[in-house]
């Protein structure tokens, strides 16, 4: 009898494999053959679910996001709007070892989207999504705020995490989870 193949289970092995080895070792360093020795599979595994490296590169976007957008839905049904804002923030930042990771995935993405249209429109569409979630936590948080206020929110929200994530991967033992978690209520002060 064949043996019975969960493809979404292999696939998801194969965007975790890629995941370290891009956190790990670096974008370069992600090629199909790579990437199939930290799966322990074949080169020929990984071809037959991504047709390039920039289609693992995306799958392995698609699933930080993913992860971390699980992560900030759980406190959306909170009752105070400040402290969900402060969850979501810090779900959001590099304060384990788990979100390191997330967060080298998305540097390597960014520095190849710069140069690459197709990564970069991918690019857009996470922030589209981040920016929204950010817009309706500050439109709760301040329900009188025209929509420019509220833009004017979400950018210096989306700028100090982008920023704070970056410092905070390249420096780890300067920017500790006490740091992140001080600039995080200060994001929250500063927007509230």
């Amino acid at each position: 009898m064949p043996k019975v193949v969960d493809h979404a289970v292999r696939r998801a092995e194969l965007v975790d494999a890629a995941w370290r080895v891009i956190a790990e070792e670096g974008l370069e360093a992600a090629t199909m053959r790579r990437i199939a020795e930290a799966a322990g599979c074949t080169t020929g595994r990984v071809t037959h679910y991504f047709d390039s490296k920039d289609d693992v590169l995306v799958a392995a976007l698609r699933e930080v996001h993913r992860r971390a957008a699980e992560r900030m839905i759980r406190h959306i049904g909170r009752a105070d709007a400040a402290t969900v804002m402060l969850e979501v923030i810090l779900e959001a930042l590099p304060v384990d070892e788990d979100r390191q990771l997330e967060w080298k995935v998305w540097l390597a993405f960014w520095g190849r989207a710069a140069a690459d249209e197709r990564l970069r429109y991918e690019q857009e569409q996470r922030y589209v999504g981040w920016r929204g979630l950010l817009d309706k936590l500050v439109q709760r948080a301040r329900p009188g705020d025209t929509a420019a206020d509220r833009c004017a929110a979400v950018d210096l929200i989306a700028g100090a995490i982008d920023g704070l994530g970056i410092q905070a991967v390249l420096e780890p033992a300067s920017f500790t989870d006490a740091r992140l978690r001080r600039a995080a209520s200060a994001i929250v002060e500063s927007v509230l």
